[in-house]
């Protein structure tokens, strides 16, 4: 439908939603270390609400789910706003599964179960060694998967992720997680605590500033990664997921909870950012600040 977008916002001025409000309270904790959404009125916040909000009338079994804010910012920074609103439509129905962004996240949820099988297999040595520890990565991969690394790992290694994602699908989210594990296993085997360990695998992303080699890592020493192998796994997993919201009277699940530990963590890391403008160190060259 030709001008959908403006048309959206027009149509809707005035009425009221929760993904409304929730939207209001993640603005200003996407992407904080980048200029252009650092307080309410930057021209980024306000394009930024207008692409959400018009997403949430337009996908309206969706709203607004924590993660969607990150991808229409990333795409803010290099589309116009009409073409950002029209690439998350696109990532959400066409790239990702059905329900991945929905009110139960089932599909996201069902993809943890998946990475967990996945990593046994292509590192079984790590994934005994988890287990040995009881260390459950979900809270972190969760997040990784839910925005496509946006904001989670270093820029220009997010848009070499982007790259592979755009061209080959949601399928390379398992890869460069599994690449991510792989190139930190020897460091994560040293450690002998769960506490040391899952603090290693939130650092881990941060610290992939070399995405050629873990590039080489995901596509070349992981191997083969059927495309019919994730999908079967993804419906076993989704029907496993959908009887646990039964048995558990749709409660919310805790990856939920693992997302919003994350955003938690985000607005840690903002009041830092901030502190460290006010006593600017040497050592602060973060890429995300200038895109």
């Amino acid at each position: 439908v030709p001008n959908k977008y403006r048309i959206l916002l027009e149509e809707n001025i005035g009425r009221t939603s929760t993904a409304l409000n929730q939207i209001e309270l993640d603005l200003l904790r996407t992407l904080p270390n980048n200029f252009h959404y650092h307080n309410p009125d930057d021209k980024g916040i306000v394009m930024l609400r207008r692409v959400l909000v018009a997403f949430s009338w337009y996908k309206p079994d969706v709203g607004y789910c924590q993660g969607l804010n990150r991808l229409a910012a990333i795409a803010l920074l290099f589309l116009d706003e009409e073409m950002s609103f029209w690439y998350l439509v696109t990532v959400v129905q066409c790239f990702m599964p059905d329900g991945y962004y929905g009110n139960q996240l089932i599909a996201s949820q069902a993809d943890q179960r998946v990475l967990k099988d996945l990593m046994a297999e292509k590192l079984p040595k790590l994934t005994s060694f988890f287990e040995y520890y009881k260390v459950d990565y979900s809270p972190v991969t969760f997040n990784w998967f839910l925005t496509v690394y946006v904001d989670t790992v270093p820029t220009e290694t997010m848009l070499q992720i982007w790259d592979s994602f755009l061209y080959e699908g949601s399928k390379v989210l398992f890869r460069y997680a599994i690449a991510l594990f792989k190139s930190n296993e020897e460091q994560l085997l040293k450690l002998d605590n769960p506490s040391a360990i899952f603090s290693q695998i939130r650092r881990m992303g941060k610290l992939a500033y070399d995405p050629q080699r873990l590039s080489q890592i995901a596509f070349r020493e992981l191997h083969s990664f059927p495309m019919r192998i994730v999908n079967q796994k993804r419906i076993l997993h989704t029907r496993q997921v959908e009887v646990w919201l039964m048995l558990h009277n749709w409660q919310p699940l805790p990856s939920r909870c693992c997302l919003q530990a994350e955003q938690q963590e985000v607005d840690r890391d903002r009041q830092r950012y901030y502190k460290s403008r006010q006593h600017p160190s040497d050592n602060d060259n973060d890429t995300t600040e200038q895109s």
